[in-house]
């Protein structure tokens, strides 16, 4: 999947002195990368229509879906990729099996 061109960075002493012209920027609909120190820290989004519902939404799945990503990256590292169907049930019952003999202990 190929990723978007890196938006636009902001330090945070920008931010502090110039908030002004933070909120300008932002008011163009793009979002801003928060920079201190050499290195990101948040990322400041506009808030279309004062839904900050849908974009706290929005950021959830984005998490998500970055979570679910490393998951894929790890099972492709470790081969775990080119499990057959037998093999993915065998270790599911395996799993099954240890933890009701856990739940009897």
């Amino acid at each position: 999947m190929a990723r978007k061109k890196e938006n636009e960075r902001v330090t945070y002493r920008e931010l502090r002195n110039t908030p002004g012209r933070v909120w300008e920027r932002l008011a163009a609909d793009q979002p801003l990368t928060l920079m201190a120190e050499g290195e990101a820290k948040a990322i400041l989004i506009p808030v279309a229509d004062g839904d900050v519902a849908g974009a706290y939404e929005a950021y959830e799945r984005g998490r998500a879906l970055m979570a679910l990503r490393s998951i894929q990256d790890d099972a492709r590292r470790r081969g775990r990729d080119r499990m057959s169907l037998a093999d993915i049930n065998k270790a599911i019952n395996n799993v099954r099996r240890e933890r009701h003999a856990a739940e009897r202990d």
